[in-house]
Parts: C-alpha cells; sequence; structure tokens
C-alpha cells in the first residue's frame, strides 16, 4: 500500500492538534476531550524537522469543525446508523459521538490506522462501536473495504471526507465517489470538502502552480476543481448536491496563477444518493 507523503503526516497532525485546541460537543455516552487524548505526542514536524505552528490552521478549521460535526449529531438525531470516516486520521468523533446502535468506520492509511488503534489501547477506549478500517484509496475498492469492515449497504449511512479529495487524484475521487454511491442505501449522505478555484481557469494549471509556489514541485495538492465541475462529478457519480446554489466556504489560500490572483476555497459540500 501507499506510504503516507511526509507534507500529509505533517497536514494530518497538524489538523488533530488544531481540533484539539476547540471546545466541542458529545453526546451523553461520548469522550468530551477524546480529541486532546489522542493528539497527545503528536508533533505535526515540518519538512525542515521543526515542529509546526499549528495556530495558522485554527482559522481554517474553526468553522470547518463544526460542520461536519453538526452533520454527526444530525444524522444520529435522525436513526442513521452508521457512520464513516474516510481519511480519518486522528479524528475523535467515533469517541465523542458514541451512541449506542451506531457504528463508526474509521478508514485510513496502515500505518495511521495502527496508530491510532494503539493510542486507543492506551486510552483504554471502549472500540466495541468502532471499526477501523486500513485502506488505499488510491489503489482499494473502498465498497470492498467497507463491506469486508461489516458496512451494511441496506442500511443508511453517514459519509465523511473531510480534507481529503485534495490530496487525491482526480480519477480517484471520481473512484471513491461512485464506490460510495454503490453503498449508500436510502437516506444516505455525504459531505466533503471541495478545493475550488473560480471559474474560467484550467484545474491542471492550478494545480501544477500551486504545486510548484507552495512547495516546490513535490506537493501533494492534486483536485483543485471549478464549482460547476464539481457540481457535474456529484451528479455523474450518483450523488445529488443539497442546496446547490448554497455556498458554504472558507477561504484556504491564494496563489496567482496566469497572472491572475486566485483564491483556492475550502467549500463545504453535502449530497444525497
Amino acid at each position: 500500500m501507499t506510504q503516507e507523503h511526509p507534507l500529509l503526516t505533517m497536514i494530518r497532525e497538524v489538523c488533530a492538534l488544531g481540533r484539539a485546541e476547540f471546545e466541542r460537543p458529545s453526546t451523553t455516552e461520548g469522550v468530551p476531550d477524546a480529541g486532546r487524548a489522542l493528539a497527545q505526542g503528536l508533533k505535526a514536524i515540518d519538512p525542515g524537522g521543526a515542529p509546526t505552528d499549528i495556530s495558522l490552521s485554527l482559522a481554517l478549521l474553526a468553522p470547518r469543525a463544526p460542520y461536519f460535526d453538526q452533520l454527526v449529531l444530525d444524522a444520529i438525531a435522525a436513526g442513521v446508523p452508521q457512520v464513516v470516516n474516510l481519511g480519518a486520521g486522528h479524528d475523535d468523533r467515533a469517541l465523542r459521538f458514541r451512541h449506542s446502535g451506531v457504528t463508526f468506520f474509521d478508514l485510513d492509511l496502515p500505518d495511521v490506522v495502527a496508530d491510532k488503534a494503539r493510542r486507543l489501547r492506551m486510552m483504554g477506549a471502549d472500540t466495541t462501536h468502532l471499526a477501523l478500517t486500513a485502506v488505499d484509496f488510491h489503489t482499494d475498492d473502498v465498497a470492498e473495504v467497507l463491506a469486508r469492515a461489516g458496512h451494511d449497504a441496506h442500511r443508511p449511512a453517514l459519509f465523511l471526507a473531510e480534507h481529503l479529495a485534495l490530496f487525491l487524484e482526480p480519477g480517484d475521487v471520481a473512484s471513491l465517489l461512485a464506490r460510495l454511491s454503490g453503498r449508500a442505501a436510502a437516506g444516505s449522505t455525504l459531505a466533503i470538502t471541495a478545493e475550488v478555484h473560480p471559474a474560467g481557469l484550467d484545474s491542471g494549471l492550478v494545480v501544477s502552480t500551486v504545486d510548484d509556489v507552495m512547495f516546490g514541485g513535490a506537493g501533494p495538492l492534486h483536485t483543485i476543481q471549478s464549482r460547476d465541475a464539481w457540481l457535474t462529478l456529484f451528479e455523474r457519480t450518483g450523488w445529488r448536491v443539497v442546496d446547490a446554489d448554497e455556498v458554504t466556504a472558507v477561504n484556504h489560500f491564494e496563489v496567482t496563477v496566469a497572472d491572475r490572483p486566485t483564491q483556492i476555497q475550502t467549500q463545504f459540500l453535502t449530497a444525497t444518493a
């Protein structure tokens, strides 16, 4: 399976450390401070070998974390029995939102899953409701992975892909969405963060420019598209975006593309199968 890009490791750990800074909701059965425990000891080492300053990430995480938290709470309140967290990393929602009758599936690379399992054991966490599942989104059929993990394709699920699609190739994103729609029973929902550039720009040029300017040609970012392209992709893969004309977003970064200052947004898209 693919090894995690070092920059992705840094970003994943920055997200875990950043989320641990917030006061976040939990269910009555949940563990309110699970995020802090799971993030303990993470360093988020940058390419220069120094711990990353997580303060810069807090402005991005501040709107994103509660958006996805509320989706989980809404799903639980609606009786949805399965929550699938794609690229879960050290996310703690399976612990904070533990609820009788709800199974959580946390999917990520094998090394990430193994480290999370170790941390959960050290915490003495009750994981009877959690299926930690190794996957490589570049090569694995996520539908088959979920089936082996015990996901029930005949019952509704909430699928979360928070800060994942950006790091996958466009073809892998399309395959992921299609495979998920094939397992999505009536009443299922998919929510992702989509990196969006302004209309009229070539997506390939945007990605290559971001790679060169921000990462010196060695960057891990792969899928940045116009909003219309994202909406078309959802429709083509069997998903209908909820409130497609309403944009919920946070500005992510700015880069000059073809002599044009270009704001890249992280938009939150929620869809039904």
